[in-house]
């Protein structure tokens, strides 16, 4: 049992977390050495009754019954299985191949419906966040798309370069890169951007119809890219497109490009290098080439809010666009970065 002359409570106090019980341990540090309970709870600012109450506990229950006690507050008007009700509701509305989308009066009337519950609407959103759902934009998804066929893609991915790659060079002389292309022009997308609480600014917004294309590449392994910019799409700019990733494969490896399955990526596309291979994704699955992120990200860190005079300001700005985004090799790495492409672990 801890005793009052046995205890040192300010070397106690000193290795606290917590400021209450740093508090009761200094206002027992003042009562050992003969402070009366009044001029104790006037050096700590507390009333004399809490003072009171720790002398009495440390004696009754010694250091053990100054820590802070769980404190179990007002019981949740949801109980455990109507939360878990609520949120099996909430996620099946929210990957249903039909659509649609929840709001919170939608929620509520849930509530009210099953549990005879009825919160305020301001409280359903607290609720939702305590219970882990966050309000966020929905990724784009094709009806036709096939989870099934893009998990079997990941798997036999392995197989498939081998099938594809020359006999004499080994899993680990292979870069793997991602391939797509974007247009970018003046009908341009807005973001978000700072401005002084309560307004809400206006961005230009072009009406004309000037665009360029990106054909752009990333090596994740390597945390580098290749790209470049043209008025228009064909079989032509996508072969001068890979002569890019040719050039920028080093002697004694071999590159093997992903790529969608657009018109001009044809199977022939790479016969003319002997470093450079084509492998096509799944049908409607933009979700496994990651190249799909850095155009959102050069959107959202360049290209949004912009307004362009010309085809020659496209051209330009994109490419400083693009050279931002390979200026930061981990950048590269971190957002394009597959696990399925790992090729030797």
């Amino acid at each position: 049992m801890d005793s009052l002359d046995n205890t040192d409570f300010k070397k106690l106090a000193s290795q606290q977390k917590t400021i209450q019980m740093k508090v009761r341990l200094l206002a027992l540090a003042h009562f050992k050495e003969g402070h009366s309970r009044t001029q104790i709870a006037k050096y700590l600012k507390v009333s004399r009754t809490s003072v009171n109450k720790w002398v009495k506990v440390f004696f009754e229950e010694g250091l053990e019954g100054l820590q802070e006690k769980p404190r179990t507050g007002r019981p949740a008007y949801l109980n455990e299985e109507q939360r878990k009700q609520l949120s099996e509701f909430i996620q099946k509305a929210a990957e249903s191949p039909s659509g649609g989308r929840l709001v919170g009066s939608d929620i509520h009337d849930y509530i009210v419906e099953h549990f005879d519950k009825h919160y305020h609407p301001n409280s359903i959103y607290y609720l939702l966040e305590h219970m882990g759902f966050s309000w966020i934009t929905s990724r784009s998804k094709h009806p036709k798309q096939s989870q099934q066929i893009q998990d079997d893609f990941k798997k036999i991915f392995q197989i498939e370069t081998i099938l594809k790659i020359p006999g004499h060079i080994g899993l680990e002389q292979v870069d793997v890169w991602f391939q797509d292309e974007a247009r970018f022009g003046q009908q341009n997308t807005t973001t978000r951007l700072w401005v002084t609480r309560g307004t809400r600014p206006r961005v230009v917004k072009q009406q004309q119809f000037e665009y360029a294309y990106l054909f752009g590449s990333v090596c994740p392994a390597r945390g580098i890219g290749e790209a470049i910019v043209v008025p228009w799409v064909n079989k032509d700019i996508m072969i001068n497109h890979l002569e890019q990733i040719s050039k920028a494969t080093e002697k004694g490896r071999h590159a093997v490009v992903i790529m969608d399955g657009a018109g001009w990526h044809t199977d022939d596309i790479a016969n003319q290098f002997n470093n450079v291979s084509i492998i096509k994704l799944p049908p409607y699955s933009p979700e496994l080439n990651p190249i799909e992120q850095v155009w959102s990200w050069l959107r959202q860190h360049y290209l949004a809010n912009q307004s362009f005079t010309d085809y020659n300001e496209i051209v330009s700005k994109v490419c400083r666009a693009w050279n931002g985004f390979l200026e930061c090799r981990d950048r590269v790495t971190k957002m394009c970065q597959r696990d399925w492409i790992d090729l030797i672990s």
